[in-house]
């Protein structure tokens, strides 16, 4: 279980990596932006949760992250 939460972190690091590089170059980057890169970024483990996530109403990227953390505690 704590192996797939520091996979998750790990990717987490990297988005905020992408973002921030980003951000330097003086892109903005709208809410639904985030949420399409964090979920391209996420290993083929995942996929099931990004086609829900895609799939939904919501693409706030706090419940993005929300989401993944919880899923790996459990």
């Amino acid at each position: 279980m704590y192996e797939r939460v520091t996979v998750v972190l790990e990717h987490l690091n990297l988005f905020n990596k992408v973002i921030n590089k980003i951000l330097t170059v003086g892109v903005k980057i709208d809410e639904g932006d985030k949420t399409l890169i964090l979920l391209s970024l996420l290993p083929q483990l995942y996929d099931h949760i990004v086609t829900t996530i895609l799939y939904s109403k919501e693409t706030l990227i706090l419940k993005v992250i929300s989401t993944l953390l919880c899923n790996e505690i459990r």
